[in-house]
């Protein structure tokens, strides 16, 4: 294994220009833009073909794609199908791939997902919006009854081509030249990577996501209008809001320029319906509002969105009454994680680059936590949001 030539992005991110920051955005759409060029089979795992020696258990790639036939697609090998649990417990009845249909692809999600809560009933929400077994098991049976429709809907099958992409684009992951900082030298931490749908595989790079009320489309990022009427605080935040919203557009405009078939995979599909499929795998861990959500808005729009027959799934009025208060109680969660994560420039799971000032990071984190006590004082109870802080002090 060779070192990874150049510096990391982070590293000199804070002293590029506006404009050379714009060259590096429309290179990483470029490099995007090769890696969903490449046709592969199906979806799954990338292996060596001679590390797996059951035929049943490998598809191989086309001979215009690998012409010494050393690769195959294999079964989903990535930290859902692996953390924390044994071989023993995803169960034999259980399609981890390579899956060569969109159909397959999900059920096998939702059969991961059925087996992980009744093994790990628990997960990153706070217990109460997490949800009961029962709950998990009852709404991935309603997404198997709609599985086989759904994928055969045209907008989503045209964008579902099995496509191998980088899903973890933080700064510390791109290397950049160290005599040019608009050119991209390398990119690290591939282990995770899988072949997935290209509707789910399309996203924003960690450091290019968009603030909330980000304006997808032609609309330019700009300060709010009573910039001059807020205090200091508020127009260090005001600033940093439109800089990331500047980084999020010149990545929408280039992905739209130079990978249109992702910008379309993206950005042109009923978000509920691209969603549902990034939610039923994951139900464990995210627990059972962000599906339902996706449910009941897909039951709602069924037939605009020009599906045949009847729906086969449907919600009462008390269950989606139920379901609106647990949805705002998960949005001030999810908001809380969304806030932590962007002002300390991390994940959810804490990651910060080797060289940071730790004792500084965790000043930031102490005061940011304040602010969002003050922020909803008339809301919620102090102890009630220190629980809901994704990071310890």
């Amino acid at each position: 294994m060779e070192k990874a030539p150049g510096i990391q992005l982070f590293k000199v991110w804070d002293d590029i220009t506006e404009a050379d920051r714009l060259s590096l955005i429309k290179g990483l759409t470029q490099l995007e833009s090769q890696f969903a060029a490449i046709r592969f089979p199906a979806y799954g795992s990338l292996y060596f073909r001679h590390s797996i020696s059951k035929a049943s258990e490998r598809i191989l790639l086309d001979s215009s794609v690998d012409p010494t036939g050393s690769f195959c697609v294999g079964p989903a090998c990535g930290p859902a199908w692996t953390d924390g649990i044994s071989p023993a417990d995803i169960q034999p009845d259980i399609d981890a791939g390579p899956w060569p249909t969109l159909l397959r692809f999900g059920l096998g999600l939702t059969q991961r997902s059925i087996a992980r809560t009744r093994l790990r009933p628990a997960g990153n929400t706070i217990s109460l919006l997490h949800g009961a077994v029962q709950d998990h098991v009852s709404i991935l049976n309603a997404t198997q009854k709609l599985l086989p429709i759904l994928t055969k809907h045209p907008p989503l099958l045209e964008r579902s081509r099995a496509t191998m992409w980088h899903t973890d684009l933080h700064m510390g992951n791109i290397f950049v030249s160290q005599e040019d900082h608009t050119r991209i030298m390398c990119l690290i931490d591939w282990q995770s990577t899988s072949i997935s749908p290209l509707f789910l595989q399309a996203r924003w790079p960690a450091f290019l996501s968009p603030p909330e009320g980000y304006c997808e489309g032609p609309e330019h990022p700009k300060l709010p209008e009573n910039f001059g009427d807020l205090d200091a605080d508020e127009k260090k935040i005001a600033l940093f809001e439109n800089d990331r919203a500047t980084s999020a557009k010149a990545y929408e405009v280039a992905t739209y320029l130079n990978n249109h078939d992702a910008y379309t995979a993206r950005w042109e599909i009923f978000d509920p319906l691209r969603e549902h499929f990034s939610r039923i795998g994951d139900t464990w861990d995210d627990g059972v509002v962000p599906l339902r959500t996706c449910l009941i808005r897909i039951v709602e729009n069924w037939e605009q969105m020009g599906f045949p027959d009847s729906c086969p799934i449907h919600f009462t009025s008390a269950e989606i009454a139920l379901h609106e208060t647990r949805l705002s109680e998960y949005a001030q969660w999810h908001e809380i994680q969304d806030f932590a994560q962007n002002y300390l420039d991390t994940d959810a799971e804490g990651w910060v680059p080797p060289g940071v000032d730790w004792a500084k990071k965790r000043l930031q984190n102490k005061a940011l936590l304040e602010l969002m006590i003050e922020r909803l004082k008339s809301q919620k109870p102090e102890g009630e949001v220190r629980r809901m802080w994704p990071f310890p002090l």
